[in-house]
Protein backbone atom coordinates (compact mmCIF):
# COMPACT_ATOMS: atom_id res chain seq x y z
CA UNK A 1 0.00 0.00 0.00
CA UNK A 2 1.19 3.50 -1.05
CA UNK A 3 2.28 5.68 2.09
CA UNK A 4 -0.43 8.17 1.36
CA UNK A 5 -3.40 5.34 1.51
CA UNK A 6 -1.11 4.21 4.60
CA UNK A 7 -1.05 7.42 6.75
CA UNK A 8 -5.00 7.59 5.85
CA UNK A 9 -5.48 4.05 7.64
CA UNK A 10 -3.33 5.22 10.64
CA UNK A 11 -4.96 8.49 10.87
CA UNK A 12 -8.83 6.53 11.29
CA UNK A 13 -7.20 4.71 14.42
CA UNK A 14 -8.71 5.89 17.69
CA UNK A 15 -6.22 7.15 20.45
CA UNK A 16 -6.74 7.63 24.35
CA UNK A 17 -10.22 9.05 25.24
CA UNK A 18 -9.13 9.87 28.85
CA UNK A 19 -5.32 9.38 28.76
CA UNK A 20 -3.77 8.80 32.48
CA UNK A 21 -0.45 11.03 33.55
CA UNK A 22 0.34 8.18 35.62
CA UNK A 23 1.16 6.54 32.80
CA UNK A 24 2.81 9.07 30.95
CA UNK A 25 -0.29 8.39 27.78
CA UNK A 26 0.50 9.95 24.69
CA UNK A 27 -0.81 8.63 21.39
CA UNK A 28 1.80 7.97 18.92
CA UNK A 29 1.28 10.16 15.90
CA UNK A 30 0.71 8.34 12.46
CA UNK A 31 3.54 10.13 11.01
CA UNK A 32 6.14 9.35 13.88
CA UNK A 33 4.83 5.97 13.27
CA UNK A 34 5.50 5.26 9.95
CA UNK A 35 8.94 7.17 10.57
CA UNK A 36 10.13 4.60 13.46
CA UNK A 37 8.93 1.60 11.50
CA UNK A 38 10.89 2.43 8.42
CA UNK A 39 13.87 3.22 9.85
CA UNK A 40 13.73 0.08 11.97
CA UNK A 41 12.45 -2.15 8.77
CA UNK A 42 15.92 -1.18 6.92
CA UNK A 43 17.48 -1.96 9.86
CA UNK A 44 16.13 -5.45 10.99
CA UNK A 45 13.28 -6.61 8.32
CA UNK A 46 10.37 -7.25 9.53
CA UNK A 47 9.03 -9.52 7.48
CA UNK A 48 8.50 -12.97 9.21
CA UNK A 49 9.70 -11.24 12.77
CA UNK A 50 8.56 -12.04 15.63
CA UNK A 51 7.93 -8.39 17.58
CA UNK A 52 6.76 -7.48 21.01
CA UNK A 53 5.57 -3.61 21.40
CA UNK A 54 5.88 -3.01 25.49
CA UNK A 55 3.06 -0.50 26.66
CA UNK A 56 1.29 -0.64 23.34
CA UNK A 57 -1.09 1.65 24.13
CA UNK A 58 -4.16 2.20 21.64
CA UNK A 59 -1.84 0.42 19.16
CA UNK A 60 -0.67 2.58 17.12
CA UNK A 61 3.22 1.07 16.65
CA UNK A 62 1.76 -2.20 16.30
CA UNK A 63 -0.84 -1.82 13.44
CA UNK A 64 1.93 -0.23 11.45
CA UNK A 65 3.99 -2.94 11.97
CA UNK A 66 1.54 -5.74 11.23
CA UNK A 67 -0.26 -3.40 7.95
CA UNK A 68 2.90 -2.15 6.41
CA UNK A 69 4.89 -5.24 6.84
CA UNK A 70 4.53 -9.42 7.48
CA UNK A 71 5.74 -10.03 10.49
CA UNK A 72 4.84 -13.39 11.69
CA UNK A 73 3.47 -12.36 15.01
CA UNK A 74 3.30 -9.53 16.96
CA UNK A 75 2.31 -9.17 20.71
CA UNK A 76 1.32 -5.97 22.13
CA UNK A 77 1.44 -5.73 26.00
CA UNK A 78 -0.45 -2.86 27.70
CA UNK A 79 -1.52 -2.67 31.43
CA UNK A 80 -4.75 -0.08 31.15
CA UNK A 81 -7.85 -1.50 30.35
CA UNK A 82 -9.00 1.41 28.55
CA UNK A 83 -6.06 1.51 26.59
CA UNK A 84 -6.26 -2.45 25.34
CA UNK A 85 -10.02 -1.94 24.32
CA UNK A 86 -9.06 0.44 21.88
CA UNK A 87 -6.23 -1.26 20.74
CA UNK A 88 -8.51 -3.98 20.54
CA UNK A 89 -10.82 -2.21 18.47
CA UNK A 90 -7.68 -0.28 16.40
CA UNK A 91 -6.39 -3.94 15.18
CA UNK A 92 -9.67 -5.08 14.17
CA UNK A 93 -10.72 -1.71 12.03
CA UNK A 94 -6.96 -2.49 10.24
CA UNK A 95 -7.78 -6.15 9.74
CA UNK A 96 -4.85 -7.44 11.12
CA UNK A 97 -6.02 -8.71 14.72
CA UNK A 98 -5.19 -12.55 13.46
CA UNK A 99 -1.21 -11.74 13.38
CA UNK A 100 -1.74 -9.34 16.52
CA UNK A 101 -2.36 -10.57 20.04
CA UNK A 102 -2.25 -8.24 23.19
CA UNK A 103 -2.03 -9.14 26.84
CA UNK A 104 -2.71 -7.09 29.89
CA UNK A 105 0.73 -7.00 31.92
CA UNK A 106 2.89 -4.53 33.28
CA UNK A 107 5.49 -4.43 30.70
CA UNK A 108 8.35 -4.45 33.07
CA UNK A 109 7.52 -8.08 34.09
CA UNK A 110 7.25 -9.49 30.17
CA UNK A 111 10.76 -11.67 30.90
CA UNK A 112 9.08 -13.33 33.23
CA UNK A 113 6.33 -13.96 31.25
CA UNK A 114 7.72 -15.01 27.87
CA UNK A 115 11.17 -15.30 28.09
CA UNK A 116 13.71 -14.29 25.21
CA UNK A 117 11.40 -15.08 22.47
CA UNK A 118 11.31 -12.36 19.89
CA UNK A 119 13.41 -11.04 17.16
CA UNK A 120 12.21 -7.42 17.46
CA UNK A 121 10.95 -5.34 20.31
CA UNK A 122 9.45 -1.98 19.50
CA UNK A 123 8.67 0.95 22.24
CA UNK A 124 7.21 4.57 22.98
CA UNK A 125 7.90 3.98 26.53
CA UNK A 126 7.24 6.52 29.61
CA UNK A 127 9.40 9.42 28.86
CA UNK A 128 10.09 9.35 33.29
CA UNK A 129 9.44 13.28 33.61
CA UNK A 130 5.51 13.04 35.65
CA UNK A 131 6.84 11.07 39.08
CA UNK A 132 8.50 8.17 36.88
CA UNK A 133 12.03 9.21 36.45
CA UNK A 134 14.11 6.26 34.97
CA UNK A 135 10.65 4.53 33.19
CA UNK A 136 12.15 4.86 29.75
CA UNK A 137 15.42 2.55 31.03
CA UNK A 138 13.09 0.21 33.02
CA UNK A 139 11.27 -0.70 29.76
CA UNK A 140 14.49 -0.88 27.26
CA UNK A 141 16.14 -3.54 29.93
CA UNK A 142 12.30 -4.66 30.11
CA UNK A 143 12.88 -5.83 26.18
CA UNK A 144 16.09 -7.08 26.20
CA UNK A 145 14.64 -9.57 28.66
CA UNK A 146 12.19 -10.72 25.98
CA UNK A 147 14.41 -10.72 23.19
CA UNK A 148 16.41 -13.18 21.30
CA UNK A 149 20.52 -13.08 21.28
CA UNK A 150 21.07 -10.47 17.92
CA UNK A 151 17.76 -8.89 18.17
CA UNK A 152 17.00 -5.41 18.30
CA UNK A 153 14.84 -3.19 20.72
CA UNK A 154 13.90 0.10 19.25
CA UNK A 155 13.05 2.75 21.80
CA UNK A 156 11.93 6.13 21.63
CA UNK A 157 13.62 8.88 23.93
CA UNK A 158 13.99 12.50 23.72
CA UNK A 159 16.94 14.05 22.34
CA UNK A 160 17.81 15.77 25.33
CA UNK A 161 18.55 12.57 27.47
CA UNK A 162 20.88 11.15 24.46
CA UNK A 163 23.76 11.65 26.09
CA UNK A 164 22.47 10.06 29.30
CA UNK A 165 21.06 6.81 27.14
CA UNK A 166 23.56 6.20 25.48
CA UNK A 167 25.84 6.35 28.92
CA UNK A 168 23.52 4.04 30.75
CA UNK A 169 23.75 1.52 27.65
CA UNK A 170 26.89 1.26 28.17
CA UNK A 171 26.87 -1.05 31.63
CA UNK A 172 24.85 -3.32 29.73
CA UNK A 173 26.09 -6.52 29.12
CA UNK A 174 26.05 -7.78 25.53
CA UNK A 175 24.26 -4.77 23.71
CA UNK A 176 25.20 -2.36 21.17
CA UNK A 177 23.67 0.79 21.44
CA UNK A 178 23.26 3.65 18.57
CA UNK A 179 21.25 6.39 17.48
CA UNK A 180 19.47 5.26 14.54
CA UNK A 181 17.20 8.59 13.80
CA UNK A 182 16.60 11.68 14.55
CA UNK A 183 12.88 12.44 14.95
CA UNK A 184 10.45 15.24 15.34
CA UNK A 185 7.27 14.40 17.10
CA UNK A 186 4.24 17.05 17.36
CA UNK A 187 2.33 16.47 20.22
CA UNK A 188 -0.81 17.46 20.97
CA UNK A 189 -1.98 19.09 23.70
CA UNK A 190 -2.89 16.09 25.79
CA UNK A 191 -3.37 17.39 29.56
CA UNK A 192 -4.64 20.21 31.37
CA UNK A 193 -1.29 21.58 32.07
CA UNK A 194 0.05 22.16 28.74
CA UNK A 195 -0.36 25.18 27.45
CA UNK A 196 0.12 25.30 23.82
CA UNK A 197 -2.57 23.54 21.48
CA UNK A 198 0.53 21.70 20.41
CA UNK A 199 4.43 21.30 20.62
CA UNK A 200 7.09 19.91 18.66
CA UNK A 201 9.51 17.31 20.34
CA UNK A 202 12.82 16.12 19.38
CA UNK A 203 13.15 12.46 19.59
CA UNK A 204 15.26 9.88 18.83
CA UNK A 205 14.93 6.44 17.46
CA UNK A 206 17.36 4.15 19.56
CA UNK A 207 18.54 0.28 18.97
CA UNK A 208 19.62 -1.90 21.75
CA UNK A 209 21.10 -4.60 19.79
CA UNK A 210 21.53 -7.81 21.90
CA UNK A 211 24.70 -9.46 21.15
CA UNK A 212 25.24 -13.22 20.51
CA UNK A 213 27.31 -14.93 22.97
CA UNK A 214 30.10 -16.87 21.27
Amino acid sequence: MAQKKLKWLLEELSGFEDPKISLEQYATSPELSLAMMDAIDELTPLDGATVADLGCGCGMLMTTAAFAFSPSYVLGVEIDDDAIATCCENLEHAEVQDVCEVVQLDALAAGKAFGPIFDVVVMNPPFGTKNNAGMDMKFVNAGLSILKPGGSVYSLHKTSTRNFILKAAKNMENVEVDCIAELRWNLPQTYKFHKKKSVDVDVDLVRFKKLKIK
